[in-house]
């Protein structure tokens, strides 16, 4: 039973490697999108808040620039709540699925950052343990040479799944704050269209009863 589980630990080491490459692409990708990301993002909101774009006049009659004014988050919002006004898709909480719906995207964009956080140093101790057994294998007769390579890739492997993700929590916690500002605004700028529908749906309805 013992040689077994050894067998099927070296079995195992396999695909822990090249697993662990994946994760540092990942990392190096994801980190790499996220700095593109917060350029974009200070640049589309230097000067920009939405109480000041807010006095301006109301949200489903502004004029072309003043939407492109709007973070693309929010931009996207607008046009999408006046495609759906215009297929009268938005009563009987038309609205409200409709932002609970961009509000799980969001979130589930934040996925991919938050598993790579457990699943590097996860990977990263397998690729260490293995190893170590190998080493000890080695140490028990006498080949101190392989025992010291084994070593080294045990560490090395420590070292990569740390640093993935190390990477990925801070990505993580970036587009965590983005994600719950975005999703702040979005709640806001809902709650004034809402508040914008509530005499069209009245008159709407006062018609049909006329």
């Amino acid at each position: 039973l013992e040689d077994g589980l050894f067998a099927l630990a070296q079995v195992l080491r396999f695909p822990v490697m090249p697993l662990l490459w994946v994760c540092v692409v990942a990392a190096v990708f994801m980190t790499a999108r996220a700095l593109v990301d917060f350029v974009a993002r200070r640049r589309e909101r230097s000067g920009f808040t939405l109480n000041a774009w807010l006095r301006h006049g109301h949200v489903l009659d502004a004029s072309e620039s003043r939407i492109r004014a709007l973070p693309p988050p929010l931009r996207s919002l607008v046009n999408t709540v006046e495609s759906e006004r215009r297929e009268g898709r938005l009563a009987h909480g038309g609205l409200e699925h409709l932002l609970m719906e961009r509000e799980e995207a969001l979130r589930n964009g934040l996925t991919p950052s938050r598993m790579l956080v457990k699943v590097g140093p996860s990977l990263g101790l397998l690729g260490t343990l293995i190893p170590m057994g190998t080493a000890l294998a080695s140490l028990a007769t006498g080949n101190l040479e392989a025992m010291a390579g084994q070593m080294i890739v045990a560490f090395t492997t420590t070292i990569i799944g740390l640093a993935t993700g190390t990477l990925a929590y801070v990505v993580a916690a970036m587009r965590q704050a983005w994600v719950a500002e975005t999703i702040r605004e979005q709640r806001y700028l809902a709650e004034r269209i809402a508040d914008e529908l509530e005499p069209i749906t009245a008159a709407v309805a006062a018609r049909k009863v006329g």
